[in-house]
């Protein structure tokens, strides 16, 4: 037991303090037993994550595995709640290349699969190009195969200005559907889809030896600025420098390369990752194992390099990072101050060069330079194991946000909540040279269960978020496959929350998120009742005054739930009643609970709930659920209810 807690304490030490340098706000481990990785992670405008990565478990993040491994991506909130998650894949090995966010809401995947199930249409051979498209909510709009008889893949994509995708990655099929001249053993690949998915052309770029396209970005409507490797010497390819080389090259909208140029030395050289500045220009970041040529520096066995050119491809300024060991850069994002922050791995030791830690075998690295490439600070992040960074995004209040996967070591220190051989790695860390900077959280989340009151079963169900002044719908979800569902709430004032279930009577509840202490996770298990004969609710939330019977507008949400209901279900009569304390006269009291009764109703008329779905009853005092020797039993006998009469 004592060994435990000091292995936690000694854990909690090294990340908070000496693995991150800086102040680690939170991480979280997501995956199951086998390896899984994260590699991309987006942030949308409501402050939700979109996660995507491979994943070859089973269990818990792999529930839904359909195969050897599957590409994951998941609506995701800091609370750990999963708005939507989406398992793609078939029974053989699928893998992300890259995900991106399309003008309308949804989201591009691209990548590389080996199936012909599931999910995957069709097989071409070996591994072909995957590209799906999917809504808003994670479901799958189209799919599409591209590639040939040998093995392609797709790295990168992007939304053009006219709505087009343009993909890139390899192709080692000597032809395509569109793309007929194959130059050697792996060549770059181009493909430019229309809204819909239908490939409007395909190239193949390259010499005698191997190239691969890892990133593309669009110079203005008619002009493409491509980011490759390439170790040929030949073809497209205008000489060679070294083992391999930086290739960028810019291409028409037809594809057709206008200019080509070279970079790099006479070891292995290759670009990860790119942006495109504010002002035209392209950072490149990557690895280089060179020590002359265009390299700056060389300042260990494989440096992290980064390289700045203009809109033209001309070189304007290279640097490199790193110690005595290997290094890369996998991803590059502009900060608010105008410069640019790096993520990627590390294996040099702790003092080696720029590397100030290293906890284990891999560590992440992060990397702050300013706009001509000068490191302005570096901190790695990890443990044990191997632990790699390959996204990264600046938080809107100052800190990042990353994304990346961390294994357990053998025989090291447990992780805590760490699942598998390799989990999806996300964190949130500061920044060690700007003040007040805050944790990223998500707005607050409304999460649980849905289930059958009766059986416990997962119920289907709809669950709305409406403002309880104005009736605007604020958001609406529905269930996934176990009954659970997520949810943003806003962070003030009083929501309505309708719970509704086809055959199922409904459940509604008024929040007042200004008196929530905690706003950041509100969970709730809702059971719902099936439709039967006899059953009943007690509408909580419709509001009179003292002896009258005029609806007063705090009740309206509620009735709104109550029309939603009779809308669902159709073929539902319910009987609305009123009942009244054991104070007063009873005639009077009798003829109050009618009244009230008949308010609901015509309001629901008013509506548009046909009048032959409800009867009206005024019980008066006749029937309470409550003593009425206390105030508060009172208060509870004071109600309205609804009864099915038919189902």
């Amino acid at each position: 037991m004592r060994k435990s807690f000091l292995l936690a304490i000694s854990f909690f030490f090294l990340i908070s303090s000496t693995s991150f340098g800086q102040v680690a706000f939170w991480q979280k481990y997501l995956g199951g037993e086998g390896y899984d990785q994260g590699k991309r992670l987006l942030r949308l405008e409501d402050g939700t994550l979109i996660i995507g990565g491979d994943g070859f478990s089973k269990q818990h993040l792999g529930n839904e595995n359909h195969g050897e491994s599957d590409v994951f991506v998941l609506k995701y909130s800091t609370q750990g709640a999963i708005f939507w998650k989406k398992t793609l894949g078939g029974s053989k090995e699928d893998a992300l290349g890259d995900l991106i966010q399309t003008s309308d809401g949804g989201f591009l995947v691209v990548g590389k699969s080996a199936s012909q199930d599931g999910d995957i249409p069709s097989n071409r051979g070996g591994f072909d190009v995957w590209v799906t498209k999917l809504s808003a909510s994670g479901n799958i709009e189209w799919v599409r195969i591209l590639g040939g008889i040998n093995d392609d893949q797709g790295y990168t994509a992007i939304e053009c200005t006219n709505g087009n995708f343009l993909i890139a990655g390899e192709c080692g099929s000597p032809n395509t559907a569109y793309a007929r001249y194959h130059h050697g053993g792996l060549d770059g690949w181009m493909a430019m889809l229309d809204k819909s998915g239908n490939s409007l052309w395909e190239k193949q770029y390259g010499g005698e030896g191997n190239e691969q396209i890892r990133r593309v970005h669009q110079i203005n409507e008619k002009e493409f600025m491509v980011i490759a490797a390439t170790d040929s010497k030949d073809g497209d390819v205008p000489k060679a420098l070294g083992q391999k080389d930086l290739w960028v090259f810019r291409v028409d909208e037809q594809g057709e390369i206008i200019s080509s140029r070279i970079y790099g030395g006479q070891a292995n050289d290759m670009i990860h990752t790119s942006l495109k500045d504010k002002n035209g220009d392209f950072l490149l970041a990557g690895t280089t194992f060179s020590a002359d040529g265009d390299v700056a520096e060389q300042r260990g066995l494989g440096d992290c390099w980064l390289v700045k050119i203009d809109a033209k491809g001309q070189l304007l300024w290279n640097q490199t990072y790193g110690g005595r060991r290997p290094e890369g850069f996998l991803d590059i994002q502009a900060t608010q101050d105008g410069q640019y922050v790096l993520c990627g791995l590390t294996k040099s030791r702790t003092r080696e060069g720029d590397i100030e830690y290293n906890s284990g075998y891999y560590d992440g690295w992060i990397v702050k330079c300013d706009s001509t490439g000068k490191r302005l600070w570096s901190r790695t992040v990890g443990y044990q194991g191997k632990d790699v960074l390959n996204s990264i995004l600046e938080a809107p209040e100052g800190g990042y946000l990353l994304l990346g996967y961390a294994t357990q070591a053998r025989e090291g220190f447990v992780l805590p909540d760490h699942k598998g051989i390799a989990d999806f790695w996300l964190l949130n860390v500061s920044d060690p040279r700007r003040e007040g900077v805050k944790p990223y959280r998500t707005p607050p989340v409304l999460s649980g269960t849905i289930k059958d009151k009766k059986t416990g079963a997962p119920v289907k169900a709809t669950i709305t978020l409406t403002d309880n002044r104005t009736l605007d719908s604020l958001a609406s979800t529905e269930t996934m496959a176990d009954g659970s569902f997520a949810m943003l709430m806003p962070s003030y004032g009083l929501v309505s929350i309708n719970v509704l279930g086809e055959g199922y009577m409904f459940h509604g509840e008024n929040f007042m998120m200004d008196t929530v202490i905690d706003r950041t996770n509100i969970q709730r298990t809702y059971e719902l009742a099936s439709i039967e004969v006899g059953a009943k609710l007690i509408l909580k939330n419709t509001y009179f005054n003292t002896a009258k019977w005029d609806l007063l507008a705090a009740s309206n949400a509620e009735l709104e739930r109550v029309k939603k209901f009779l809308e669902l279900n159709p073929r539902v009569r319910v009987k609305i009643s009123g009942h009244t304390d054991n104070t007063g006269n009873k005639r009077t009291k009798e003829q109050l609970s009618l009244n009230r009764a008949n308010s609901v109703k015509d309001y629901l008329k008013e509506k548009g709930v046909p009048a032959y779905q409800m009867a009206v009853k005024g019980y008066g005092m006749y029937r309470p659920i409550a003593p009425n020797t206390t105030p508060a039993g009172r208060a509870k006998n004071r109600r309205v209810e609804i009864e099915v009469m038919q189902k």
